[in-house]
């Protein structure tokens, strides 16, 4: 069984990079990395080998740490880079890896969350309660003119459909048969 590597590793890869860089950098200059940087280093890691022993759980532990570096709790890159908006700063670094991220893993996310489905019971239910407001949209509407059915039976009248549809429904059965 052999694995492939596939063009939605590269935020993973652009995060590897940054962090060779920092620890290049840390190593011939005068910059230090702090703990920051270390649980950065760490979860990067730990990220890359999710990536080739389970797919699914490297969608969480790399998403969570996007997430982390983006609220400034970690930092992979040996400069600290920050925007704020009043009291709360972001990373750019790390939003901008997220949103490669997200765009590039957009299949094994939808596989991961799909979308609730309705169920068979869930739609009668939805139709029953339908069918209720129409009735009660009858009764009400039962004493209104056909000038006044007519307008709110309009597409773009600002009633809800329900009542839309039961201004049709009166106007067919008392006007035109």
């Amino acid at each position: 069984m052999r694995k492939t590597i596939s063009k939605d590793i590269i935020p993973l890869l652009i995060s590897a990079i940054l962090v060779i860089i920092s620890i290049g950098i840390t190593l011939f200059t005068d910059y230090t990395l702090n703990y920051k940087h270390y649980i950065g280093i760490g979860l990067i890691g730990i990220s890359a080998l999710l990536y080739f022993k389970n797919k699914k759980l490297f969608v969480y532990v790399f998403g969570l740490t996007l997430v982390i570096g983006i609220i400034n709790l970690i930092d992979i890159y040996y400069s600290n880079i920050l925007f704020g908006i009043g009291p709360i700063e972001f990373n750019p670094i790390f939003l901008t890896l997220l949103i490669i991220f997200l765009a590039l893993n957009k299949e094994l996310l939808n596989r991961m969350f799909p979308e609730k489905k309705l169920t068979e019971k869930e739609l009668a239910e939805r139709n029953a309660e339908n069918q209720n407001l129409i009735k009660n949209y009858e009764q009400k509407f039962q004493s209104k003119t056909e000038s006044e059915l007519k307008n709110i039976a309009k597409e773009k009248s600002g009633y809800v459909n329900e009542a839309k549809i039961a201004s049709k429904n009166i106007l067919r059965n008392k006007y035109v048969l």
